[in-house]
């Protein structure tokens, strides 16, 4: 019991609340209209918050390692700050705002509350790592679906009803302006009350691997160890893949020859994407749990990956594509940091955990803004252009390097330290 209300409850409250930072396709269309901005200006502010939710990963480690309580009550602060900076943003009709309040705040505030409960999760459960430090990132992906929710009000049956528990009647009737202040009253008393449940065990179950002295941690010997490198390498390619696809799902299933003006439709495939996000999460790192060699699946995850995209050259399993690609998107990070803990131990794995994200703060810049430069210079998604065929072929070969990069990664995983 005593573990269940120190490290999975409130891991799963925080996660689920900043997942909410993956539900942004949901609302930038009607963001870019409101403030009267192209919707790939307003885009950008994901792209930021991804970014700054890197280095927000990357950089408060060393707190996360000190101070698990202090490190929550920052990515709190931050978190809810940035959802009311970026409603004043609306408000104004400020874009800088809003790149202030969803891409600053809320992306840095995001990445300190990733990471907080992993490492916690791994101590409780020193027999089940990969499942532990899977669970806070499954209620990460699931955050997109409760987001999604509150949002349209799917779940209560009534498109102009969302946070039903406080009866606020209509974000959408009320327009968008309203709708970042309702979210951050929703997520603030759950993310408080886990900042002070959230707690390590007293007795630490350590598990020392090899590769860097586990207790004369440095950046700098990090930064030249080649296992960690090509860590970083894969997140940052499945990552930039991902967010190709993603945050611009809605907007090719929504192109002639997939789905069209079948709205119904779409809104049920995003939010089932954020379901499948969590799903796969989970059933990545359970199956990973049971390999005899854990670093065996990161290339199952890749095949399937490479596999999805050639079949959606036929427009219209994009919607099966959007669904499996979430899966293994999601899988990358809820399987890495017992990947990395199997090599580098358990002593500073916070430490090395936020630095292999900070390849998720350049892939939020790399891979958002690459798919659109490719759509765009092929004519779009609309009739006649050829953009949705070459963001399909771009993912392909994306996918099929990082397959050939987690094999050479595996090698190294698989060699005596001695050999490295």
């Amino acid at each position: 019991m005593k573990r269940f209300i120190r490290a999975v409850l409130p891991a799963f409250l925080l996660a689920v609340s900043v997942g909410q930072i993956y539900a942004f396709t949901n609302f930038s269309s009607e963001i870019a209209e409101y403030i009267g901005e192209t919707q790939k200006n307003v885009q950008f502010a994901f792209s930021l918050g991804i970014f700054f939710l890197g280095m927000g990963a990357a950089f408060f480690g060393k707190i996360v390692e000190k101070n698990i309580r202090l490190s929550t009550i920052i990515g709190t602060t931050l978190f809810l700050s940035g959802l009311i900076v970026t409603e004043v943003g609306i408000h104004m009709k400020s874009l800088m705002t809003i790149y202030l309040g969803y891409g600053f705040l809320i992306g840095l505030g995001t990445g300190v509350i990733y990471i907080s409960p992993v490492k916690t999760m791994m101590l409780w459960f020193p027999e089940h790592k990969a499942i532990a430090a899977a669970l806070p990132i499954i209620s990460f992906g699931l955050g997109s679906t409760l987001s999604t929710i509150l949002f349209s009000g799917i779940h209560w049956g009534t498109p102009g009803v969302s946070v039903a528990v406080f009866q606020l009647k209509g974000f959408m009737e009320y327009g968008i302006t309203n709708v970042f202040h309702a979210y951050a009253i929703f997520y603030a008393v759950p993310m408080i009350a886990a900042c002070f449940l959230l707690k390590k065990p007293k007795i630490q179950v350590q598990s020392f691997g090899h590769g860097i002295p586990s207790l004369e941690f440095s950046y700098l010997q990090l930064f030249r160890n080649r296992f960690f490198w090509q860590a970083w390498f894969f997140m940052f390619l499945n990552i930039s893949a991902g967010l190709c696809l993603i945050p611009l799902a809605k907007q090719m299933m929504s192109s002639p020859d997939v789905y069209g003006d079948n709205a119904k439709l779409i809104t049920w495939i995003v939010a089932l994407s954020g379901l499948m996000n969590g799903g796969g999460r989970f059933l990545f790192a359970w199956w990973s749990d049971r390999l005899a060699k854990r670093i065996n699946i990161l290339l199952f995850i890749l095949s399937i990956s490479a596999g999805v995209m050639t079949l959606s050259f036929w427009p219209p399993v994009i919607g099966i594509a959007l669904l499996v690609i979430n899966a293994c998107y999601g899988a990358g990070f809820s399987v890495i940091p017992a990947i990395l803990a199997d090599h580098y131990g358990m002593t500073n794995i916070s430490k090395i955990h936020g630095a292999v994200l900070s390849a998720w703060g350049f892939a939020g810049l790399a891979g958002n803004q690459m798919a659109m430069a490719v759509s765009k210079a092929f004519g779009g998604y609309g009739e006649g252009g050829h953009g949705y065929a070459a963001v399909v072929a771009m993912l392909v070969i994306v996918y099929s390097l990082n397959f050939v990069n987690a094999w050479t990664l595996r090698g190294l995983a698989l060699k005596k330290p001695t050999e490295r």
